[in-house]
C-alpha cells in the first residue's frame, strides 16, 4: 500500500469515527433526556392519581360521617342498643342514605358485627362483618381498599367506616363507599401519549376483563397477565416495556403501581403507560440526519484528503527520486 493511499485511509477513518461517535453522543443524550421526562411525566400522574384518591377518599369520609350524625342513623342506634331490636325496620335504609349522598356502597352494622341494612347486597342482612367491630372507632381512619361483594360478583372499592356513638358500649358502624373504575380514570388529566388502566385483583388467577381503561383492546389485555401475576407473588413498583408489533415505535413502557388494602393484600394494580412513539422517531431521525453527514463528510474528505494527500506525497517522491538519482552518480542532481 503506497504512502498515498495509506494517508487518504487514515483522514477517511477519522472522519468516519469522528461522526460516529458524535451520532452516539446525540442519540445517547437523547435517549436520556425523554427518559428523563417520561419518569417526570409518569410520577406527575401518579402523583394526580394519590391526589384524587386521597380527595375522593375525603369525600366519602364527609358523606359517611354526615350518615352517622343523621338523626334517622342516631334514632336506629338507639333501637339496636335494645333488647331484642327488629332488624327488619331498618333493612332499606342503606338504599335511601345511598342515593341521598351519592355513594355507591352504603352498610349499616350493628355493634355485634350483624349487618343491618345494605345499599349494595340486600341479601347479606343478617350476616357477620367482624372485620368492622374489630375497631372500636373509626371516626379518625382515612379511606382504604376492599374487596366488596355484590350479588353479580365483586367490585374494588373505596371505602370509609364511621362510628355512630350515641349509645355507649354499643356502637352502630356506617361503611361508605365509591367504586374505583373507568369513571375514576376518567377524572385523570393525561398528557399526550400516555394512559392510565386499573386491574382489579379480586380473584386468585388473572381475569381479563379486571382490566379498565380507556383504548384498550382484547389482544393487549393478555399481555398484561405476566405482570400481574408477578405482582400478585411479589407486590412492588415495576416498569415494563411492552412491544406490540415489530415495529419498536408500537413500543409502550408501564409503570405498575400496587393498590393494597387494609391488610397490605393486593386488591389492584395502577398502570401508567408511555408510548415509546416519539423517542423511536426521533432516534431514526437522529440516525438518518447521521448518516447524510457522514456520506457528506465522507465525499469532502476523500476530495480533501486527496488534494492534501498530493501535495504532501509528490515532493516526497521528487525528493526520493532525486536520491535515487545521486545514488546513481548523477552528482549534479
Amino acid at each position: 500500500m503506497s504512502f498515498r493511499t495509506k494517508l487518504l485511509f487514515v483522514v477517511l477513518l477519522v472522519i468516519f469515527a469522528s461522526v460516529s461517535v458524535v451520532a452516539y453522543a446525540v442519540t445517547h443524550y437523547t435517549q436520556a433526556a425523554f427518559e428523563s421526562l417520561d419518569a417526570e411525566r409518569t410520577g406527575a400522574l401518579v402523583a394526580q392519581f394519590k391526589k384524587e384518591f386521597i380527595q375522593r377518599g375525603a369525600e366519602i369520609a364527609q358523606q359517611a360521617k354526615n350518615i352517622a350524625e343523621a338523626n334517622a342513623t342516631e334514632r336506629m342506634a338507639i333501637d339496636m342498643s335494645r333488647p331484642n331490636a327488629d332488624l327488619s325496620l331498618y333493612v332499606r335504609d342503606a338504599i335511601g342514605s345511598a342515593q341521598e349522598h351519592g355513594l355507591d356502597y352504603v352498610e349499616f352494622v350493628n355493634h355485634d358485627g350483624v349487618l343491618i341494612s345494605s345499599a349494595q347486597f340486600p341479601a347479606r342482612v343478617g350476616y357477620k362483618n367482624d372485620w368492622v367491630t374489630s375497631v372500636k372507632d373509626w371516626n379518625d381512619a382515612p379511606a382504604f381498599l376492599r374487596k366488596e361483594e355484590l350479588p353479580d360478583g365483586e367490585a374494588l372499592s373505596l371505602t370509609v367506616v364511621r362510628t355512630n356513638s350515641t349509645v355507649a358500649d354499643k356502637s352502630l358502624y356506617i361503611i361508605g363507599g365509591h367504586r374505583l373504575d373507568k369513571n375514576f380514570l376518567a377524572s385523570l388529566v393525561l398528557p399526550a401519549g400516555m394512559r392510565a388502566l386499573i386491574y382489579t385483583n379480586l380473584q386468585p388467577a388473572f381475569v381479563p376483563a379486571a382490566l379498565m381503561g380507556e383504548k384498550i383492546d382484547t389482544e393487549q389485555v393478555e399481555r398484561f397477565a405476566p405482570l400481574v401475576e408477578q405482582l400478585q407473588k411479589q407486590p412492588q413498583p415495576m416498569v415494563r416495556t411492552i412491544d406490540w408489533t415489530r415495529d419498536p415505535a408500537d413500543a409502550e413502557t408501564f409503570h405498575a403501581i400496587p393498590l393494597t388494602g387494609r391488610n397490605n393484600e393486593l386488591l389492584g394494580v395502577f398502570f401508567v403507560g408511555s408510548s415509546r412513539k416519539e423517542l423511536v422517531l426521533l432516534t431514526r431521525q437522529i440516525l438518518k440526519m447521521a448518516a447524510a453527514v457522514a456520506a457528506a463528510a465522507l465525499l469532502i474528505g476523500l476530495l480533501v484528503s486527496f488534494w492534501v494527500s498530493a501535495r504532501i506525497t509528490k515532493p516526497v517522491e521528487e525528493l526520493a527520486e532525486g536520491a535515487r538519482e545521486v545514488a546513481s552518480g548523477r552528482w549534479d542532481t
